[in-house]
């Protein structure tokens, strides 16, 4: 992870940003995040056997979340732009398990009524460039994301069992959006991602926006985050939250 982290430092070092903001510009917002989880989650074991499926072992279906975040734009040469994010999943479900499983130190048997809870709490901070600023622009940077993520299983008869993950991963970051002129509207995506060994993250979004003569904005859109895990913290997983959102920000 160290060596990945130095080398997009190094790469958002040497970006050399093509296009600046003509003015300090300033951007809060939230929005409401309805996702739907699906994927394995498996502790301290390497054998596949033990991967439990979180929605037909674990009965989880969907949920929702509130997301929060500041963007800082400025047109100081050289010094990147920041945007700043914080989400925070906290979801919990009933469910009974197809086969007798180890997870952790415990083994769970088939057949057996479990309740479990999931915790993913999500700082961002994203230090990016303005490569292209016109009617189209594009942006380019690096996303160090602090995640700090619980497991937890309680089985009827066989006890309760966490696994606990905190990281910080630092990941490239990329942005492109088109502004429709004179309408306040328009459309964009963004996303991180990093790979090493065989530990995957992403995190993507498309979305639409209207700005408004006031300050005031609206936008929906689709967010997208995966955690594929091997032997992280004794961690192994291939989870994913994607799903619509929508939410207001202002804009000064």
């Amino acid at each position: 992870m160290k060596r990945n982290l130095s080398c997009a430092l190094l790469l958002t070092m040497l970006l050399t940003p093509a296009a600046y903001a003509d003015a300090l510009g300033i951007q809060a917002g939230v929005n409401s995040w309805n996702y739907d989880i699906s994927g394995t989650l498996r502790y301290k074991s390497q054998d596949s056997s033990n991967d439990i499926d979180v929605n037909d072992d674990l009965g989880y279906d969907d949920d929702s979340l509130t997301h929060l975040y500041a963007i800082f734009d400025h047109p100081l040469p050289m010094i990147p732009n920041i945007k700043v994010s914080m989400t925070n999943i906290d979801t919990s479900s009933n469910g009974q398990l197809s086969g007798s499983v180890v997870y952790g130190n415990t083994t769970f048997n088939v057949n057996e009524n479990v309740s479990s809870e999931l915790k993913l709490e999500q700082i961002d901070l994203t230090l990016y460039y303005r490569i292209l600023d016109n009617v189209a622009n594009f942006d380019l940077g690096l996303n160090l994301k602090y995640i700090d993520a619980e497991g937890t299983i309680s089985g009827e008869n066989s006890g309760t069992e966490s696994a606990d993950i905190s990281a910080v991963v630092p990941m490239l970051y990329a942005g492109v959006g088109v502004d429709l002129p004179f309408t306040g509207l328009s459309v964009s995506a963004d996303g991180s991602v990093i790979g090493y060994q065989d530990n995957t993250f992403y995190d993507f979004t498309v979305k639409a926006n209207y700005t408004t003569p006031w300050l005031l904005g609206v936008d929906v859109g689709y967010r997208t985050l995966k955690l594929d895990l091997d032997d992280l913290d004794d961690s192994y997983s291939d989870v994913e939250f994607e799903g619509p959102y929508a939410g207001v920000y202002l804009q000064f």
